[in-house]
Formats: C-alpha cells, structure tokens, sequence
C-alpha cells in the first residue's frame, strides 16, 4: 500500500487518535492525547499550554490521518460523476461549488484482500467510538443506515476546490478562481469515462476522518473525504448479445408469423 496506515491492519486504531478542529475533530496519526468519550463538537483545550524547552520549535499543527483500503466500489450507490448530479440550486446545495461526490464502498470479492474488508469495517466501527458526545445518538453518515451492523461504508469527495488566487507579477489574465478536484484530475480520463472506470471497480482508496455533532437533533456525524483512489481491477461490464432474427419481408396485420417464418 502507498499508505502506511492500511485499515486492513487490526493494530492500526490503536495508532490514530482524534483532537479538536474547528467546531468537530479530525483523525490524526500524531502523538497527541486521545479525546475521551464525553467529547463535545465544540471542545476547546482548556488551560496553559505546558511549557516547552526554549530550544525547541513550535510544536507544528496536527494534520488528518490518510487512511487507506482496498474496496470494490458499489454500482448501486455512486455519484463520483463529473457533475456530482447537480441539477441547480436546491436544499441539499445551494451552488455548484457546494457539490460533494460520493460512493459506497463494499468487499472487494478478491482474495486475499477479500478477508481484510472485515477488519476494515471493525477499525472504522472502533474508531468513530473513540469519539462520541453524551446525549448525542450516531447519525446517518459513514455507515449510511447500516450503523448497528455494517455490510459497507461512504465516503465523498468535493466536486471542484479552489485554486491559488495569487499571481506574479509577470502573469498575464486573471487567475481561474477554482478548478477540477484532485481526485478527478489523477483520473486523467474524459469526465464522460468517470463511470465506465469506476462504477464496481476494485480500487485502493486513501481518505480522511472527521467527526461533528449537529446540536439541533443531537447526533454524532462521521465523514470519510477521498483523498485518492487508483484502479486496481477494472469494472466488468456486462453485455447482452442480441439476438439475430430474420423478419419476413411482408407483414400481415390480420395474422400472426409463425416460429419459423421469424426466424427462419
């Protein structure tokens, strides 16, 4: 795997942790003390930074936890196309830029990776755990509505994001304000092609995780936000052969051809 922190590895939890950001946490890989079960979505750290040896640099920022997994991608439920599905503004997306891409992951039907798919569900499952808010109850998020007993789980991708404003000042043209999303630009296929690669192929998948509460319905939301996917298997895609007939050259609206004269 590209990825150190391979999901398909039972020790792997123990490795991560997750700390503040923003209003909700982020999984991360660093050292750090691990949030305890009464987290809140608006934990703060409280009290004086502990002191540090006046040699010594800043500690630098945590940073999300790339995880990876070898999955088969579900055809039922994908939407990683070049439009995201949007169909102008609407209570789920108010612009285009707002789009999320998503898919639903399952077994990979292969072995010897087909076995690991289990410990990949119970690492996720442990994982989001680690990190709930008392009263709060676990929405539907990762596991969409399969949270008791999961068969799969979801993870999303922003459609476009934004690109660096600043130019030199040799640049000639305003700079474009957002652009294709990094997973779609590493696909470098037509937009057009997304489905045909993707849609039930076997691929090893790189994300990240991040937690939120919702206080106006109490829930606990766990989001995986694709950072990589490459092909491993293409999909198979199924054909259906027609079938050859010859069809007699006058038709009789008052009687019906037989067997053979159809098909000869």
């Amino acid at each position: 795997m590209a990825s150190s922190l391979y999901l398909g590895d039972s020790q792997m939890p123990a490795n991560l942790r997750w700390v503040p950001e923003g209003c909700g946490h982020m999984l991360s890989c660093i050292a750090v003390p691990a949030v305890s079960g009464t987290a809140t979505p608006t934990d703060e750290d409280e009290g004086p930074a502990p002191d540090r040896p006046a040699n010594l640099p800043p500690a630098s920022p945590p940073e999300h936890a790339v995880l990876s997994a070898i999955v088969r991608i579900d055809r039922e439920d994908f939407w990683l196309v070049s439009d995201g599905g949007y169909q102008g503004p609407g209570n789920v997306w108010k612009d285009i830029l707002d789009v999320k891409l998503s898919c639903a992951l399952t077994k990979p039907s292969l072995e010897p990776i087909n076995s690991d798919f289990a410990v990949v569900l119970n690492a996720l499952r442990l994982l989001t755990q680690k990190c709930v808010t008392p009263g709060y109850t676990l929405g539907k998020s990762l596991f969409g509505n399969e949270n008791s007993n999961p068969t799969r789980f979801k993870l999303r991708h922003k459609l476009l994001e934004s690109l660096d404003t600043s130019v030199d000042s040799d640049d000639v043209g305003p700079p474009a304000a957002t652009g294709p999303s990094l997973l779609l630009r590493a696909l470098a296929a037509h937009p057009f092609a997304y489905r045909r690669l993707l849609q039930g192929a076997v691929v090893e998948i790189h994300f990240t995780l991040s937690h939120w509460g919702i206080a106006g319905v109490r829930r606990d939301v766990y989001g995986g936000d694709i950072e990589l996917i490459r092909l491993l298997d293409a999909p198979i895609v199924s054909t259906c052969a027609g079938i050859k007939r010859r069809l007699p050259l006058h038709l009789k609206a008052d009687s019906v051809p037989s067997k053979k004269q159809v098909t000869g």
